[in-house]
């Protein structure tokens, strides 16, 4: 589809101020940039992102999975309402954690979290299904597709997980360039890890191996997000503790997708390269313009769309109450090396 032209002199201007934030961290900027949404009464966190006809469409955490669509990466972004149009009757009633959507051929996939029956509040990945992309979603027959033990009859078990009763979140989807599809997610708890499962062509059901451990950490690894560049494989993740400035995006590269254990984890975003507080949950999507992506991420504003400020104790204040509000950039490729530029 052909870029609106109206798009070209802004962004001819954005890239002219391309910086690059990407494979180390920058002095602090002079001036945060602002959030392309952030409104006083929503939270708008751990956003998974999508382009539709030539519209931006972003899942986020929330009940029944709120979703928001935006004339262009920097807006104006209006409420679509909530993605999920039911939940399953494996789930326990809860937020959704984390929603992501992909298109495949049975239409519009949604994968997310929730806490599953009988697992003390631990949660478990379904998908569902729309012929839209904006929803409703209606879940994918009686089982989840991942949840830990096999529970509730699962495809996917998470053999070998870190922490026996530990959850999983962070649903992910990924394509290689066969056209294959894939899932990531994380395992909940310390020591925390990234998985993969390879999934049918409509998205909705296991095929093949079982799910396999990509990389794991000691502390916290979450949000993953994989893309293919020739040979070699790129993974995102946030690290560190979501709920303070310390939150940040770090990028792994390997020429096994399924094996990053012992690669270089390398800054993408943090605080200090961006002035954002806690710049995590980042999601890449095309963009308008030939070799350029939008990336989106979430990140912690406090007095109307300021970022936060750390206390001295390492927390976030109380007042005014935090909240996590959207921004987005200008991504591009140096071969297989991210490059994050101006923020929009």
């Amino acid at each position: 589809m052909r870029p609106r032209t109206i798009w070209r002199p802004v962004l001819a201007a954005a890239v002219a101020a391309l910086a690059v934030v990407g494979s180390a961290p920058a002095p602090a900027a002079a001036a945060a940039p602002r959030p392309v949404y952030a409104p006083s009464d929503k939270k708008l966190a751990d956003p998974g992102v999508v382009r539709h006809n030539d519209d931006f469409f972003v899942f986020t955490t929330g009940d029944m999975a709120p979703v928001y669509r935006g004339d262009t990466a920097s807006g104006p972004w209006t409420s679509v309402g909530n993605a999920l149009g039911s939940k399953p009757d494996w789930a326990e009633n809860d937020n959704v954690w984390a929603p992501d959507a992909v298109q495949t051929s049975a239409g519009w996939v949604l994968y997310y979290s929730l806490p599953a029956k009988g697992m003390n509040k631990q949660r478990c990945i379904g998908a569902a299904t729309s012929p839209n992309v904006g929803g409703p979603y209606t879940p994918v027959g009686a089982a989840p597709l991942i949840c830990p033990g096999g529970a509730h009859n699962a495809d996917d078990a998470v053999p070998g997980r870190p922490v026996a009763a530990a959850g999983v979140i962070d649903p992910s989807p990924f394509v290689d360039a066969e056209g294959r599809r894939f899932v990531l997610y994380k395992t909940q708890d310390k020591p925390s890890s990234i998985r993969m499962l390879r999934v049918n062509d409509s998205g909705t059901r296991w095929i093949g191996n079982a799910s396999g451990e990509l990389t794991r950490s000691d502390g916290i690894i979450e949000n993953p997000v994989l893309r293919q560049r020739g040979d070699t494989f790129v993974l995102f993740a946030s690290r560190y503790g979501y709920n303070n400035c310390s939150y940040a995006t770090v990028y792994l590269t390997s020429t096994n997708r399924w094996d990053f254990h012992g690669k270089a984890e390398r800054p993408l975003l943090t605080t200090a390269g961006t002035g954002i507080c806690g710049p995590g949950g980042a999601d890449l999507v095309p963009a308008l313009v030939e070799d350029e992506q939008r990336i989106f991420l979430h990140g912690w504003v406090c007095d109307g769309d300021a970022p936060c400020r750390q206390e001295a104790d390492g927390k976030l204040p109380a007042k005014p109450e935090p909240r996590r509000a959207l921004y987005a950039a200008i991504f591009r490729w140096d071969g297989a090396t991210p490059r994050v530029g101006a923020f929009l």
